[in-house]
């Protein structure tokens, strides 16, 4: 590695620490569950921790993520007591409630999986058990699929990215991840990955027998549009699977997903919300959709020894550029967006601010992930192998 690379890196850790301490300052006197603002990047205080609405979703499980691979990073106990704080507060209630909302799947992992990791505390471990009996509830047995929310008539690409805590509990139980499998099969078998690796967004599915009706785009431009953040679902997901399983179709997928990826690498290497709008140079970037796919290709360099040169190159300009463009000295990841949001219902609260930016919730985990994997060699701790 290059001594100025390097030192960018660094320098972005610096950056990530800044957040993170004020962070952890709050939470010394705050007694609740730390929210996201959209419009800062900020955090503040919510008295309880919702588990069971998308709108109104705090993302901790991202902020308790950042804080242990900081912890790591640095070496700086503070950090990883934040973060224990954090899985405390949210740990009981997934481990309690059956899920309705697929993303407290990223609190399981981010939060109380790394967190076991790191510090064998035999709670969080019961807490993930716990909570992936209770994920069971939004898998659609007729569908073969989990559910973006409960009783919804889709499924998404972005489910993948939800599901790790089951495949690592597989090493205990191999019947832990056997839905997670099966979801993993029916996004590729209803062709959520297309044949030259873009991703389709989402699956409608027919209210009674639960069949695939059509493929549409959720946040992108059109339903044969890539949408960019989808994109690096798709190659996080079966990246996912690949590590867990060493089965080769995962590997493949995210292979032909990464290629894609790769091979549309836009001018200043972080691309627009979508990949094909007309009007795209105008609106706004997804630097969420370049923090995943940079920590994507981080890891298939590792198992794509033939494309390993092309991979890390893509992935360490991409890197150069969010640090130099897209990141504030607090550590937040500027410049993402939602996307165009059309499932949003009549009377539903609504997410984010398109045609606006917003601070998003995504790049400010997998940025320090992407720092994480750069500057360290060992990266056990992230691994889902048995």
């Amino acid at each position: 590695m290059q001594e100025g690379y390097k030192r960018t890196l660094e320098r972005a850790v610096g950056y990530l620490r800044n957040g993170a301490d004020v962070v952890c300052d709050d939470l010394k006197r705050a007694r609740g569950v730390p929210r996201l603002n959209a419009m800062t990047g900020g955090y503040g205080w919510d008295e309880d921790y919702v588990w069971d609405s998308w709108a109104n979703f705090q993302w901790a499980g991202f902020l308790a993520g950042r804080l242990w691979l900081l912890h790591l990073l640095s070496r700086e106990q503070r950090y990883a007591d934040a973060a224990m704080t954090i899985c405390e507060r949210i740990g009981p209630v997934l481990a309690r409630h059956p899920t309705v909302f697929s993303s407290t799947g990223i609190d399981m992992y981010y939060a109380l999986t790394l967190g076991y990791r790191i510090t064998g505390r035999e709670v969080l471990k019961e807490w993930v058990f716990a909570g992936g009996d209770n994920f069971a509830n939004i898998f659609d047995r007729k569908a073969r699929a989990f559910l973006q929310i409960a009783n919804a008539d889709r499924i998404v690409i972005d489910t993948g990215l939800n599901l790790p805590s089951m495949l690592w509990a597989a090493q205990w139980e191999p019947k832990r991840a056997a839905l997670a499998y099966r979801h993993l099969d029916t996004v590729l078998s209803v062709g959520l990955i297309r044949a030259d690796g873009s991703n389709c967004h989402a699956a409608s599915l027919d209210p009674e027998t639960r069949a695939v009706t059509g493929l549409f785009s959720l946040q992108g431009w059109s339903n044969s549009s890539t949408w960019a953040r989808g994109q690096g679902w798709a190659m996080l997901g079966f990246a996912h699977g690949y590590e867990a399983s060493g089965e080769a179709r995962y590997l493949n997928a995210a292979r032909l997903a990464a290629d894609w990826y790769v091979e549309h690498a836009p001018p200043g290497w972080v691309p627009r919300y979508d990949y094909d709008d007309p009007e795209r140079e105008t609106l706004p970037y997804d630097s969420c959709a370049a923090c995943i796919a940079t920590a994507v290709l981080l890891r298939l360099a590792r198992w794509l020894p033939d494309r390993a040169e092309r991979y890390r190159r893509v992935a360490r300009e991409t890197l150069k550029a969010l640090i130099s463009d897209f990141l504030t000295v607090g550590g937040v990841v500027l410049h993402g967006s939602w996307g165009r949001m059309r499932h949003i219902e009549p009377g539903r609260p609504r997410l984010g601010r398109f045609p606006q930016e917003d601070v998003m919730p995504y790049g400010n985990y997998w940025i320090a992930e992407c720092l994480y994997r750069e500057l360290s060699d060992d990266w056990s701790v992230l691994s889902l192998e048995g």
